[in-house]
């Protein structure tokens, strides 16, 4: 797996990358990652972007773990899963509908062009 943030203070956004195929652990120290660095701020913006993402063998109840887990964002910041792929835009759907209660502003789309104007960057 291949995995990458930056933070774009300016725009108050976040971008999460990910490349070939993640494991719950990856995904999750990824996010302790972010949640430690000094420009983070949970008011921020996050796009995750699965475009590059090769295989989505994630099992349900580990979608489920991560969907309903804490979020390291605020109830009211802006989240965009970018998923071109259809087995993985299926699973980004699924985390979304998982996460309705816990995430609730948690979009998925097929490109970047879509994140962006959701988030009117």
């Amino acid at each position: 797996m291949g995995a990458q943030f930056t933070i774009d203070v300016n725009l108050r956004l976040v971008i999460v990358t990910f490349e070939g195929q993640s494991t719950v652990q990856e995904i999750s120290g990824l996010f302790s990652q972010i949640l430690s660095h000094p420009d983070f701020d949970p008011d921020f913006s996050q796009i995750i972007d699965c475009t590059n993402v090769t295989q989505g063998n994630m099992p349900t109840d580990e979608i489920r773990s991560l969907a309903r887990g804490k979020s390291i964002y605020k109830p009211t910041s802006m989240q965009v899963v970018v998923a071109p792929r259809d087995h993985i835009f299926a699973l980004a759907r699924m985390g979304q509908a998982y996460a309705e209660q816990t995430i609730p502003n948690l979009m998925v789309v097929r490109t970047m062009a879509e994140a962006l104007k959701i988030l009117k960057r």
